[in-house]
């Protein structure tokens, strides 16, 4: 007799997620067969990576359309259901969840060994009413949540099998397939005469203090806690800003042998890129290789030489460190351009001068398609600090290239070995991480600018910015980066929204300063922050800066009704929904809010 394991997979970005095969990899030893359904693309080399590793036996791609129901549906008539005779399990799982992160073989024989359960699962749901849209309340009865089940043979072999699966229909609408599908699945098989059970019954434990009572995404304590297999994507979305939640991955380091850079890496794509729990997983130790070229790849790097007293400098350490590349350079004045070809670099292809607003941003922009040719490129300023001392400037800039330039081989060999890296950037400078980054106040005054650059961005672009702890940027604008993941971004005109020197602190170019990281998200690529070794995290210590700021900010909000008037109901709740959730002085608030921030997000 042989398991088998119907997987449903779904990426928006038609990528196979590294998780996804981790999962596949720990459940491989559970069954001789699986059956891998794809509702999005999967290319030629994913399909060849899964099946190097013997991770499916057959294989299904289709639309995505009906939800994971209809795809289990197709994979089961596809595969035969005169063929389940010789099934013992047949288990139904899709990709939404991580893990497992605690070994799930005992689980699986324990209930395989378990001759009064039929079909079981990880987590239930209790009865409860839910309303469709322009349709009238129903009430759903108890239920296994669908994201894991498992049927015993004297089931799969079953008339009410087929009855169930030959005839599920392609829905549109999630609430339908909820109510008709999952929620009547645990109803019809155990109106056939059929017993269920589940790991958790979440039905023997009280949810007073949830906003609902789904404990597969609203309780990721106690999920931790009991050391569920399982856990899902959305409650890592949910509890993304909750103080505890740092706490909840430090317990799942000490337990689990689960990789943890598996959901880091996977959240910091699929929901915003800047949540504290994740930040350290983002920052590298990148080592400095001296003269050895160890990619492939071709590099473009783009110099705004300002300061041309300082280009030699850059240019030493480009030679130095990064091997083959081409460089582009632009500056101000016709006669500054004739400095720099009068210095002769070998690797030059092109020197442009004219620039004389928009500091390195401008003329960056004006070379982006002629950049969208490499596989990555760098892009540096002559940075000095004129509104501070010489050290301060010097400081920036020596630190930069001891994070971006000296480790540049390194960190080609990440962008080579991870093709969803979309940017890297530079640590915290030294000088910010006594002086503090960027405040949350002061970030608040940018977002105007930022909202007016994110608009402009491609129409297919329906992800909005939210406020957060702390922005994840590079401090100065100097990266690298994979061409498309900021293409729309440079293609943009902001010509005339880019003020005159001297520049204001907050300004269109201080929001695109601010937005790399995001538009790259946005565009379905993750981001590396290459150490500073001075530092110990400086994002995080952002975070515990501004957060005190953002309690601050909500209590002068709630003690002064007149300023709610002022701000407005959208910037009220816009600062609200800002909050971490134990800032909030009441339940109802949190609840409410809390909640439409959750359904923006899950919309997506």
């Amino acid at each position: 007799m042989t398991n088998i394991l119907f997987y449903v997979h779904y990426n928006k970005f038609d990528k196979l997620a590294d998780h996804v095969i981790h999962q596949l990899e720990a459940m491989r030893p559970i069954y001789q067969e699986i059956y891998l359904i794809s509702n999005s693309k999967l290319s030629q080399a994913d399909l060849e990576k899964l099946s190097n590793k013997g991770l499916y036996n057959h294989f299904l791609q289709r639309d995505n359309i009906g939800y994971d129901f209809s795809a289990w549906s197709d994979g089961i008539a596809a595969y035969g259901y005169d063929r389940l005779n010789e099934i013992n399990n047949l288990t139904l799982m899709n990709d939404t969840c991580f893990g497992p992160f605690w070994d799930f073989k005992p689980t699986f024989d324990k209930f395989s060994n378990n001759k009064t359960v039929d079909f079981w699962g990880i987590t239930n749901n209790r009865a409860h009413t839910v309303r469709p849209e322009n349709s009238h309340s129903v009430l759903l009865a108890d239920h296994i949540q669908s994201y894991f089940i498992t049927f015993k043979h004297q089931v799969i072999v079953d008339k009410s099998f087929q009855e169930f699966f030959g005839n599920i229909e392609q829905l549109d609408d999630v609430v339908q397939v909820i109510i008709r599908y999952e929620t009547a699945m645990t109803t019809h098989f155990e109106a056939a005469g059929f017993k269920s059970d589940v790991l958790f019954d979440t039905r023997k434990v009280p949810w007073d203090n949830m906003l609902t009572h789904d404990f597969s995404v609203f309780n990721l304590p106690t999920l931790i806690q009991k050391k569920i297999p399982f856990l899902k994507v959305k409650a890592f979305m949910t509890w993304s800003t909750h103080p505890q939640t740092p706490l909840l991955v430090n317990k799942l380091l000490q337990t689990s042998n689960y990789p943890f850079t598996l959901v880091a890496n996977h959240m910091s794509v699929y929901d915003y890129p800047d949540r504290p729990y994740l930040i350290s997983y983002k920052v590298l130790d990148m080592p400095k290789l001296e003269n050895i070229e160890v990619s492939s790849m071709r590099i473009g790097i783009h110099l705004h030489a300002f300061y041309t007293d300082l280009v030699q400098e850059f240019v030493d350490n480009f030679d130095q460190f990064v091997g083959e590349y081409d460089l582009y350079l632009t500056t101000d004045t016709s006669e500054k351009k004739q400095q720099l070809e009068a210095m002769a670099f070998p690797r030059v292809k092109q020197i442009v001068s004219g620039f004389t607003k928009g500091r390195d941003v401008l003329p960056w922009m004006s070379l982006s398609e002629t950049l969208s040719d490499y596989d990555v490129v760098g892009h540096f300023h002559t940075k000095k600090s004129l509104d501070n001392d010489w050290i301060v400037g010097e400081s920036w800039r020596n630190d930069i290239t001891d994070m971006l330039i000296k480790p540049a081989q390194a960190i080609f060999s990440e962008f080579a070995s991870h093709p969803e890296l979309g940017i890297f950037i530079n640590d915290v400078p030294t000088t910010f991480n006594f002086n503090y980054g960027p405040s949350y106040i002061g970030e608040r005054e940018l977002m105007p600018f930022k909202e007016k650059l994110w608009g402009q961005l491609n129409a297919k672009n329906t992800i909005g910015l939210q406020e957060s702890s702390t922005t994840i940027m590079s401090y100065g604008t100097m990266i690298w980066y994979r061409p498309k993941a900021l293409a729309d971004l440079l293609a943009l005109d902001i010509t005339n929204d880019v003020p005159v020197e001297p520049l204001p602190y907050t300004s269109i170019l201080h929001a695109f300063e601010r937005l790399l990281v995001y538009v790259s998200w946005a565009n379905g690529y993750d981001y590396r922050i290459s150490k500073n070794e001075s530092l110990t995290n400086g994002f995080v210590s952002n975070v515990a800066q501004n957060n005190m700021l953002r309690i601050e900010a909500v209590n002068v909000l709630e003690k002064d009704k007149g300023l709610y008037s002022r701000l407005g109901k959208k910037r009220s709740l816009k600062l609200l929904l800002s909050m971490p959730k134990y800032t909030f002085r009441s339940f109802k608030y949190l609840t409410k809010y809390t909640l439409l921030s959750i359904k923006s997000r899950l919309r997506r």
